[in-house]
């Protein structure tokens, strides 16, 4: 039962990452050819670290099944605290070089928000319409 898990998981990480990628590839080259190269490697570089971070806390899930309840606590609590002080690294980067962009750093920690968003919750939607209009 805990491989399959395991196994939906590391699709869903795979599935995740592509739509992320997908989301912001276009609109780094979009900067890029505009110009705005400062903006566009703050983008790739906040999305990059979103995406690392995204992967760490699945990793850190997967692992958190094989401790007790005690040191699964402890052990999803630290890597927590890991990948927020990653978030503060890229983000003080972003404001010690001219050639990073801090909003778009901001944008690119967005990103897998913004695919939940998009992508996720529309499906939710659907699928709550349907069993609505299966019991009517």
């Amino acid at each position: 039962m805990r491989d399959n898990k395991v196994q939906e998981l590391h699709a869903f990480q795979k599935r995740f990452a592509f739509l992320t990628v997908s989301l912001a590839a276009p609109a780094v080259i979009m900067l890029l050819v505009v110009g705005y190269s400062n903006i566009a490697a703050g983008l790739a570089l906040g999305g990059t670290v979103a995406l690392l971070n995204f992967w760490s806390h699945g990793k850190t899930l997967s692992q958190a099944f094989n401790y007790t309840q005690f040191k699964a606590k402890a052990y999803v609590f630290l890597n927590y605290l890991v990948r927020y002080l990653l978030y503060f690294l890229t983000l003080a980067a972003t404001l010690q070089r001219s050639e990073l962009h801090f909003m778009g750093a901001v944008a690119g920690l967005l990103l897998p928000r913004l695919v939940i968003l998009i992508f996720y919750t529309f499906k939710s939607s659907e699928l709550k319409a349907a069993i609505k209009s299966n019991q009517e």
